[in-house]
This record gives structure tokens, sequence and C-alpha cells, in this order.
């Protein structure tokens, strides 16, 4: 499948046009504004706006096996690379759609990390699930007005293409019912526009009863973590005894998924503590996204940090975050802003939680100004050039972070 390229692309490479293309940027990562080019007929490659509320969201997609049905000239595939996918299988029909993506697949040096397949959606599925293959991540992005989405649905799920965590990504217009499949569940849905999103996750009740057995909780993908530690008892060391403190404590609730934590994560931890009297630290377990580091490892780094930060505790959790403060008694969900995008992602997501617990609050504290470049999957990106991290993360996670992907 090849290695993750490296190295910058030729100029004649990087400017390469269709005499009468459409040009498309690349939004984020390491391949960020570049340009990509499309047919000038025929092809709706999905926007710049779409694509960064869309990744914004995803989050880091470090290692990422992805699966871009529909794909055009390869927008969303692309992006995915960028971000940090460590291989995108692209699949479409058209002659001119996959000329173009031929031509920025080269033009971007993104031939070992990328296979093309040329035929309908539905057979070449199948086909995929007859060879063994698995993806983290698919996009499905049909035309419109077509009844496309319900039958790759029922592909994906026949074909069995979805891993464990996996999640399914569908665009369509907001101005059509969704098709929904069965197999499949909705993890959340939003709008950009005209741009309906949508996130699917496997439905494992419906599975369970397929083959007749119960079938436990789903698992996530480091498989070195007991059911135990996936329901919010990461380990003895770091689970609080007394939810919530004594009587008229005040109990901040900061959940990331910490992967790795940086320089960023702890300022705004040391800022919460001159506020509230207690602050919880919590590990995020996510559907339908990788880590670089195992769930343990990222509780061992945040308490070998957080060690000597009095009234700071460090637990991991899975679920919805509005159950988990409920449970350990937080009044208050912390959050840090760095950019726009991070502020319309976060504003939607306050408006659902305050409609599952009105009683909760969120605190959203600006990021300060040296840290508002940092995020974890730029820094991974450094690491794999070869640059020094050591500005933006504490010292155990960069040494850490160097040593896991000197490894892959």
């Amino acid at each position: 499948m090849g290695t993750r390229p490296r190295g910058s692309v030729a100029t004649s490479k990087r400017d390469l046009f269709f005499a009468s293309g459409l040009a498309v940027r690349v939004v984020g990562g390491y391949l960020g504004s570049r340009i990509l080019v499309s047919p000038s007929r025929g092809v709706r490659p999905t926007s710049d706006r779409v694509r960064e509320s869309l990744f914004a969201r995803l989050g880091d997609l470090s290692q990422v096996r992805v699966l871009d049905v529909y794909s055009g000239i390869g927008s969303l595939g692309i992006e995915s690379i960028s971000r940090g996918a460590a291989h995108v299988v692209f699949i479409d029909r058209a002659v001119a759609s996959l000329r173009a993506l031929r031509k920025n697949l080269e033009a971007l040096d993104l031939e070992g990390v990328s296979e093309v397949i040329r035929g309908d959606a539905p057979p070449s599925l199948r086909r995929l699930g007859k060879q063994g293959r698995e993806f983290d991540l698919i996009f499905l992005d049909p035309p419109y007005d077509s009844d496309e989405v319900t039958r790759s649905l029922r592909a994906v799920r026949e074909a069995r293409l979805l891993a464990t965590e996996g999640a399914v990504v569908i665009e369509t217009a907001k101005r059509h019912s969704f098709p929904m499949a069965d197999g499949f569940v909705i993890l959340d849905q939003r709008s950009t526009g005209d741009t309906l999103i949508t996130r699917l996750v496997a439905d494992v009740t419906d599975e369970a009863s397929s083959t007749g057995c119960e079938r436990p909780q789903r698992p996530v993908r480091e498989r070195e973590e007991s059911p135990e530690v996936s329901k919010k008892q990461p380990n003895a060391r770091t689970r609080r005894q007394t939810p919530g403190g004594p009587p008229g404590t005040t109990v901040a609730l900061f959940p990331a998924s910490f992967d790795p934590m940086t320089n960023g994560h702890l300022d705004l931890i040391e800022r919460a503590c001159r506020i509230f009297d207690e602050v919880i630290v919590a590990v995020a377990i996510n559907v339908g996204k990788t880590g670089t580091f195992s769930f343990d490892e990222r509780l061992e780094m945040l308490n070998e940090v957080l060690a000597g930060h009095a009234g700071v505790t460090v637990q991991g959790f899975s679920g919805l975050v509005v159950e988990y403060a409920r449970e350990i008694g937080a009044t208050v969900i912390l959050r840090g802003l760095r950019a726009s995008a991070d502020f319309e992602y976060e504003f939607e997501m306050a408006l659902m939680n305050r409609h599952l617990d009105p009683d909760l609050e969120v605190l959203y504290m600006m990021t300060r100004q040296e840290h508002l470049y940092v995020s974890s999957s730029r820094l991974k990106e450094l690491v794999r050039f070869g640059a020094n991290i050591d500005d933006f993360v504490p010292p155990i996670v960069s040494k850490n972070l160097n040593e896991k992907l000197a490894r892959i």
C-alpha cells in the first residue's frame, strides 16, 4: 500500500490545470492550500466550506484507512491523506472525473498511498468485501437526485467493509429526505448551506439480532483495553472516590481525546484551576476515531504531566459527555476555542448539550496566541518530518510521540 509521501511537489505538478477546469483547494493538513482541478462540467466537488466543517468534526485521521465512493476528483480522499490517513481507495465510474483524479494524485505525489477503482459503486464495494478489505472511514457522495445512497450502504453492510468503531460519512442535499438504510444508525447530522452531512455507525443491535445472540457493547480499536476500561473506569489510580466533591464544590469537566496532550491543553487546565475547586480531565474514547496513542497511554501521560496540579483528576469515559458530567457531579463543561471553525462546531454541540441537560453550563476559554496554530495532527506531521516539537508539548509527550511515530 506504500508509505506516506514526503518532500515537496515540483512546481510544474503543483500548478497542473485542465484548460477549462475549476480550481478546488485542499483545506487543511500538510497539503493545505494545494490546488486540485476538476472538469468544467459533470462534477460537483464538495465545497471548501463543507470540507472545512466536516474535517474539523472528524478530528485527527492519523493512520486511518479511507474509502472514497463516488470520489469525483478526489477532494474528500485527498483531504484525508493531507490530515494523516494511511491509505485511500477511490471509486468512481466517470471517465472525466477519473482522469482528473489520477492527475491530482500524480501532481501531489500521492500514488503510493492511494488506489483508484473504475466502476459502479455497489459492485466495486462487493469486490472489496470479497478481498477482505476493511475501512475506518467511508465517504459516500453520490448524485443528489439518485437512490445510490441506499444501494451503496447495503453493499457496505453486506461486504462488511466498515471496521469496528468505523464511520460512514454521507453528503446529501438538505432539501431531499435522508435515505436511511438497515444496519446503520445516525451518529450526528449537520448542515452547511444546502448540504447535509450525516455520520453513521453500524447498528450493533441489528448485528446482534442477525446472529441470534446477544452482542456486547462495541469495543474500541485499541484491543489492549478491557470492556471495563471502556466503561468510564480506566484504573483505580485515576478513578474519583467521591463524585462531585464535598457540598459547595465547583467541578468542571474538561473532555477531549488528548491524542496527544499539548501545552495548549495544559494552559487551559491551569487557568481553569484558578476558577474551579476541581477540574476533571476526561479522556474520551471517540466513535469512528483511531488514536495514535492507546487509551491507557494517554491516561499515563496525563497523570504524569498533571501529577503536581492540586485539584486536578484524570479519568476516562465513553458515551455522552452530558451523562458523564451528571455522573461525576460536574456543573460546567470546559472547552477551548482556537478559530472560527472551532466555534461553529462547539456552538452546535453546546445547543445539543443544553437540550439534553439545561442545568449544565459550557465555559469557553480562548486559546492563548502562542497555541492558536497548534493541533495534534500538525504536531504528528512535524514529527514525521523530523522537526522538534518541544515548544508545543510537555517533555514526556514529545519523547513518546517521537518514539511512537518512528515505529510507523
